[in-house]
């Protein structure tokens, strides 16, 4: 079982998995709830699912259904590609002989694992978007990243340097924000 793999070294991605799972399944169900209240035709969200999610065409049980189902294998895509990649440039970025981390994530490794997996995730879309184009999201790629269009080598390579900042971003405000919560005395939940 992939749950069950041993880690020599590093963070496991089951757990991770089943985290994240949990956090955009409530996420999801939140948003579906919220449109069902909101009826406006107009909400943002509507149209960032149906980006996000091929298939969906909001509000029918099968595509609440293909949504949930997608955001599942999502959540395991991210952790088994992530972590892993985490998890190997942490070991060969490890810190000098003699330094302790306390189990501080480092900036380089977080950062770099990112940039991989973000650029793997990022090609993987465009492939899809041409093998698939009845399903393409490239549409949401045009919304967050800017100068990006539907397609030619320079916009590909706009959205590459785009998805770079972001995943630097990205590493840059959670890196510091769960070292500083990891310092902390915190009762664990069980």
């Amino acid at each position: 079982m992939i749950g069950n793999l041993q880690w020599r070294k590093g963070i496991r991605p089951y757990p991770v998995a089943a985290a994240l799972t949990f956090i955009f399944s409530i996420l999801y169900v939140v948003c579906v709830g919220i449109h069902l209240i909101i009826t406006e035709p107009h909400w943002p969200m509507v149209r960032l699912w149906e980006w996000m999610l091929v298939g969906f065409t909001w509000i029918t049980p099968m595509s609440l259904i293909s949504g949930l189902l997608e955001i599942i294998i999502g959540s395991f895509y991210i952790a088994y590609v992530l972590i892993p990649t985490y998890n190997v440039l942490n070991n060969k970025m490890s810190p000098k002989e003699g330094e302790s981390t306390m189990n501080n994530l480092r900036f380089k490794p977080v950062a770099s694992a990112l940039i991989i997996f973000g650029l793997i995730t990022y090609i993987l879309c465009i492939l899809f978007d041409l093998i698939l184009p009845q399903w393409a999201m490239y549409r949401l790629w045009e919304v967050l990243l800017p100068g990006f269009s539907w397609i030619s080598w320079g916009s590909f390579f706009i959205g590459a340097v785009g998805v770079i900042i972001y995943t630097l971003y990205i590493a840059a405000v959670f890196v510091p924000i769960y070292n500083y919560f990891q310092k902390g005395t915190y009762p664990e939940m069980k």
